[in-house]
């Protein structure tokens, strides 16, 4: 754990576990030690010399692949000149799951090697055997991006926040000025790339001051933005989870600028994932989506983000899902074991949604 720069390092009462390991480097070896069924690949470079790497199982169908990218397909009026998907179309519905946009936010990153634990050795991270999820998941074509910001990541020094306050996490995630004030969200966004006067780069930006999140789509500053957004153009995943970090229960985020029928989807998941967290007695955050419209006349209109852009570039459902971090002042706690569990549920739920006709949802 490095010194943090902009202020003294925090002592969480809550020792983070052995199996939580998230930094960039314990990732690579991860990676390099316990993959071998599925096929690591290395995306993109981050400015600051870091690997993004992505994690493919299944088998593709590049017989449904039509001739045309999404937006040309929806033009003709026909999506299946993009890709032939939907229930009971592929044989291994296609899920992507990107974690660590942001790099204080390791929840994700961690539900991620879990993932790839469960597929190469029947156990989770913390070496518990999951012979059910990892049946359901291996009906799948997963692909899996473990960090996609590294440099981010790498400049975060705590592997998570459990027991911590959160404007700790403020501080380290969205950053300082050089007077030691923080930028705070969503006031981090004011400025983009995130240069100036900066005292602690915040862990939401890449070496280069980029927002993954926040990305200028028509023109890229970021090559990770490029390289993911070609990976979503190559597969169209049936579903997409961009897994994030904040201070309350779990939570699927409102999503905009995407047609009704999706937004309707994915209120439809939100309601099951809660019903399925609540079975295992794991709270849900009492907000949930709407289907809503975007920018009504006197309102500010929301932003374009990069979950939305994945739905522009070929993802049928993206969702953004919020992780809690276990801050000590939260309205309710989470430790890791439970952090971790949520991220079971969430993969479950996915694996479950996608094999599952309409009818049977």
């Amino acid at each position: 754990m490095s010194e943090n720069p902009s202020g003294e390092i925090m002592t969480s009462s809550v020792p983070v576990p052995s199996w939580w390991r998230p930094g960039v480097e314990d990732v690579s070896e991860f990676l390099e030690r316990e993959v071998r069924a599925g096929k690591v690949e290395e995306l993109s470079k981050s400015p600051g010399g870091r690997v993004v790497r992505s994690v493919t199982y299944g088998n593709a169908e590049p017989e449904l692949r039509g001739t045309a990218n999404f937006n040309s397909a929806l033009g003709a009026r026909n999506p299946d000149a993009y890709y032939r998907r939907g229930p009971g179309v592929r044989k291994m519905p296609v899920l992507m799951i990107q974690a660590g946009a942001h790099g204080a936010e390791s929840e994700g990153t961690i539900g991620a090697l879990s993932i790839i634990n469960i597929l190469e050795t029947g156990k989770d991270i913390t070496g518990k055997p999951q012979p059910n999820l990892r049946e359901k998941l291996q009906r799948l074509r997963l692909i899996i991006i473990p960090i996609a910001n590294p440099d981010g990541r790498a400049r975060c020094p705590y592997d998570g926040f459990v027991g911590l306050p959160e404007e700790e996490m403020h501080r380290v995630g969205q950053g300082t000025r050089k007077d030691g004030s923080l930028y705070g969200w969503p006031g981090c966004k004011e400025v983009h790339p995130m240069r100036g006067d900066v005292g602690f780069l915040g862990c939401y930006f890449d070496d280069a001051g980029v927002n993954l999140a926040h990305d200028n789509w028509t023109d890229p500053m970021s090559r990770t933005t490029t390289a993911i957004m070609k990976v979503v153009c190559d597969e169209g995943p049936d579903m997409l989870l961009n897994l994030h970090g904040f201070h309350a229960p779990p939570a699927i985020i409102q999503s905009t600028y995407l047609p009704v029928a999706v937004k309707e989807d994915i209120v439809a998941f939100a309601q099951q994932y809660a019903k399925d967290l609540d079975s295992q007695d794991i709270p849900y955050n009492s907000w949930m989506p709407q289907v809503t419209e975007d920018g009504p006349r006197g309102e500010c209109p929301p932003a374009l983000g990069q979950t939305s852009m994945f739905y522009h570039a070929g993802a049928a459902i993206p969702m953004t899902h919020e992780s809690p971090q276990g801050f000590n002042d939260a309205d309710v706690a989470f430790d890791y074991q439970i952090i971790l569990a949520l991220h079971h549920v969430l993969f479950e739920t996915a694996a479950d949604w996608l094999c599952n006709t309409e009818e049977e949802r």
